[in-house]
C-alpha cells in the first residue's frame, strides 16, 4: 500500500478533511506535527509522498526540503513553497514569463519606498514579501500615511519585514478572483468579496465567496501562473484591472480551500487525495 505523510503545524478543519480523504482512497497515512518531531536530512525514506499543509511558510519550506533530501516527493515541492511564499520571487517569475500583474517596485530601504511612491502615485499598496491573510498589507493614500507605514515596519526585528513591495492600487470593487489549480488542471474560480468596511477580500478577514465564471483568458492566466512556480496544488489570486484585464496579484503554495468548497460544493480534499495517490503509485 502506498505510504503518505501529512505534515502540519496546526490540524485545522481542512487538514482533518484531507486526512480522511487520503485514507478513504486507500493510502496508508502517517501524520507529522512539523514543530514537534525532528526531520533527518537525507537517509532512507519511510514514505512515498509528503503532503505539506503547514500554516507557516518556513515550516513548510524546510519540511519539504527535508523530505526531498530523502528522495521523497512532496506536495508542494520546496521550490514551489519558496517561489510562492516570497512575493518578491513570485513577481520576478511572473514578470519574466510575461504574465500580467500590478505594476510593482521592490524597495530595500525607506528612501526607496518614497521614490517608488513618486513613480506610482497615490493611492498605492504597500506590503512585505512574506505574509498571508492580508497581514501588513496597507492601502496608502498620501505621504503622511506612508511615513507611518515605513516607521512601523522599520521597527520590526525581522529584516524581511523591512523590505517593501510597493504596488499600484487596482480598483476592483473590493473583490478579487481566486482560482484553484491541481496537477495542471484548473478546478475552478471564485470571487472573494470583502466584508463591509474592509478593502481586503481575504476569507480570513470575513470576505464572502461566490462562484466566478471561468473564461478562456482567466483559465490561461491561472494555469500559466501555477506553472511558473512549478505548483502541484496552488491558488492564484487575480484582479480584474480596468485597463490591463486579468492580472495576477499573488500565488499561494499551501492554499486554503474551505471558502472555495463553500462556494462551489466541490470536494477539494478528495481530488487532492486522488492526485497524491497517483503520485505515490508512480
Amino acid at each position: 500500500m502506498p505510504r503518505v505523510t501529512l505534515v502540519y503545524d496546526y490540524l485545522r478543519q481542512e487538514e482533518k478533511l484531507l486526512l480522511n480523504e487520503l485514507r478513504g482512497v486507500g493510502l496508508e497515512v502517517a501524520t507529522l506535527p512539523a514543530t514537534e518531531r525532528p526531520l533527518k536530512m537525507g537517509g532512507k525514506p519511510e514514505t512515498d509522498v509528503a503532503v505539506i499543509r503547514t500554516t507557516s511558510m518556513f515550516n513548510g519550506l524546510y519540511a519539504a526540503a527535508a523530505f526531498e533530501s530523502m528522495g521523497v516527493r512532496s506536495v508542494n515541492q520546496f521550490r514551489t513553497i519558496l517561489y510562492s511564499g516570497d512575493k518578491a520571487l513570485t513577481y520576478a517569475l511572473l514578470a519574466r514569463a510575461g504574465i500580467p500583474m500590478p505594476e510593482t517596485y521592490i524597495a530595500l530601504g525607506s528612501r526607496a519606498v518614497f521614490e517608488a511612491a513618486k513613480l506610482l502615485g497615490y493611492p498605492l499598496v504597500d506590503k512585505p514579501p512574506i505574509g498571508s491573510w492580508g497581514r501588513l498589507v496597507s492601502l496608502v493614500y498620501d505621504d503622511f500615511n506612508l511615513v507611518t507605514v515605513v516607521e512601523h515596519r522599520e521597527a520590526m526585528c525581522n529584516r524581511q519585514m523591512r523590505i517593501h513591495l510597493v504596488q499600484e492600487y487596482v480598483e476592483t470593487g473590493n473583490r478579487d478572483i481566486r482560482c484553484l489549480v491541481l496537477g495542471g488542471r484548473l478546478l475552478g474560480c471564485i470571487y472573494r468579496i470583502a466584508r463591509e468596511g474592509e478593502w481586503r477580500s481575504n476569507v480570513a478577514l470575513g470576505g464572502r465567496t461566490e462562484v466566478a465564471e471561468v473564461t478562456p483568458e482567466l483559465e490561461e492566466i491561472a494555469l500559466k501562473a501555477a506553472a511558473v512556480v512549478e505548483g502541484d496544488f496552488v491558488s492564484i489570486d487575480i484582479f480584474e484591472h480596468p485597463e490591463k484585464g486579468y492580472v495576477v496579484n499573488e500565488v499561494n503554495g499551501t492554499p486554503e480551500f474551505k471558502g472555495f468548497m463553500r462556494a462551489t460544493g466541490m470536494n477539494v480534499p478528495r481530488l487532492l487525495a486522488e492526485y497524491v495517490k497517483r503520485l505515490a503509485k508512480a
